[in-house]
């Protein structure tokens, strides 16, 4: 049983729900610290009172080694941060991912599974030196509808991904579970491959298939993501979508 558990994120909600299991299960054997990155506001992101926030720079070796002599095992949910190479070789550390590995590593998974047509889903994964390709210790399909936006498919693997983590949590405490490696054959895209989504270029011939699911990956919310050029002023027009399935009544 790992003593000392440090989870790191940068996406406080998942962290709340996170908390929530804990205590549900009545996890005790395990002391939890929960940390986030130099992205995000220490003093808005707050846990309980029980659990006081720190921050943890990758960057800086002498966080790396602070963490490495306080704790034994760290999870990772949605953390803007790399893990270097000496704390992963050194400690365990699990990563909960955004979309089903080896389909949808790296960023913004669900943008990339609308824009190619690839299934999506949720994938709790040990670290390695690349970039969510350690072994799988759990993952699970969501199912893609046709009128998903980035953010509806989003927050469907959000609600798996915290489904995985109440099913496996004292399991990989216990490290008493069987992990298997990815299949070879994996997408990873990064961000520059999301940054080259956004500009629409007006005169692109295409089909309206095509520019729905287009708008639709990258309508997320408040988001100002894909634009096109305004050629009298020269400036960016933002462009979202909004898809309403039909709602049928039983008679």
């Amino acid at each position: 049983m790992y003593k000392n558990a440090l989870i790191i994120s940068d996406n406080l909600p998942l962290c709340k729900q996170f908390h929530a299991i804990i205590k549900s299960k009545g996890i005790n054997a395990t002391q939890f610290t929960f940390s986030t990155s130099p992205f995000t506001d220490k003093n808005s992101f707050i846990i309980s009172e029980e659990y006081p926030v720190c921050v943890y720079n990758m960057k800086d070796q002498n966080a790396i080694d602070e963490i490495m002599a306080t704790y034994d095992l760290i999870f990772s949910i949605h953390c803007k941060q790399i893990f270097p190479p000496d704390l992963v070789s050194k400690v365990k550390c699990v990563n909960v991912h955004p979309g089903y590995n080896p389909i949808n590593r790296g960023w913004y998974p669900q943008v990339f599974a609308i824009i190619n047509d690839y299934q999506i889903g949720a994938t709790i994964h040990e670290i390695d030196k690349e970039l969510d390709n350690g072994h799988i210790i759990a993952r699970a399909f969501v199912e893609k509808e046709i009128y998903d936006t980035s953010e509806t498919l989003y927050n469907k693997v959000i609600a798996k991904e915290i489904e995985l983590l109440e099913e496996h949590l004292e399991s990989i405490l216990a490290n008493s579970y069987q992990a298997f490696e990815p299949e070879s054959e994996s997408n990873l895209y990064l961000k520059k491959d999301f940054n080259q989504l956004l500009h629409l270029d007006l005169n692109e011939v295409t089909t309206v298939g095509k520019v729905i699911d287009k708008l639709r990956a990258l309508t997320h919310g408040s988001y100002s993501n894909a634009y096109f050029i305004d050629e009298k002023s020269g400036k960016k027009v933002y462009v979202g979508i909004q898809l309403k399935p039909e709602q049928y009544e039983r008679d």
